[in-house]
């Protein structure tokens, strides 16, 4: 379906992470680097995001040009998890690539929850069909393996994933501006809000604490 388009419009859920931002900006370097022939674009809708993975953004366009033959969803196949209301998607052809759980209204497409990012699955299928990878697209789909595991300390960090990234790291990924950008570089206000929701979290769980029952052995 990629190979007989012309105008290929590309989007993510809204909030937008690590693996979605990487996911659009991977995607994107991919279809650029391979089909020459095809205009790319990264729709992000106006919201506010923290640069410690917005860096990672080229060229983007609000909503989704008229003229697109398809429109790709990335790390969500939930319309309604874009940014854009569903109506805005209505008389495109819709694909969607993405690594959670199946839900009603889905969008159809390729899935794979085993899978620890949806640029885990871009990577896979680059090499499934001989993409060359550039190391700025590298860097991108690395981004999101990055993100989604915890910099490899969560339970979905496989020997697939970590055979991947090694893939990305040998194809160029600037392994050290990600780990510097997305791990060393939080905004004031990001640092501002995690200590608030830790300190709420904390207050509730001394709250619990106190009424439970005397007899209790929790």
């Amino acid at each position: 379906k990629i190979q007989s388009k012309k105008h290929i419009a590309l989007i993510a859920h809204r909030n937008p992470d690590g693996d979605a931002f990487g996911s659009l900006e991977g995607m994107r370097w991919l279809l650029e680097s391979n089909f020459t022939d095809k205009k790319i674009s990264v729709v992000v809708p106006a919201e506010e995001f923290d640069t410690h993975v917005s860096w990672i953004l080229w060229e983007t366009v609000p909503t989704i040009p008229t003229d697109a033959d398809v429109v790709i969803i990335l790390d969500t196949s939930i319309l309604s998890r874009t940014a854009l209301s569903p109506e805005n998607f209505d008389g495109f052809e819709l694909l969607s690539i993405d690594h959670h759980e199946a839900l009603p209204l889905a969008v159809e497409g390729y899935r794979d929850e085993t899978a620890a990012s949806t640029t885990q699955i871009l990577t896979q299928m680059a090499r499934t069909l001989n993409w060359s990878v550039s190391p700025t697209t590298a860097t991108a789909l690395l981004m999101g393996i990055y993100t989604d595991t915890g910099w490899f300390i969560h339970r979905n960090t496989t020997a697939a994933v970590l055979q991947t990234a090694s893939y990305l790291i040998e194809n160029g990924a600037d392994q050290p501006s990600i780990a510097q950008k997305v791990f060393g570089n939080y905004t004031l206000d990001y640092v501002h809000n995690l200590g608030h929701w830790l300190l709420a979290i904390q207050l509730f769980g001394r709250i619990a604490v106190l009424c439970l029952p005397e007899d209790s052995e929790a």
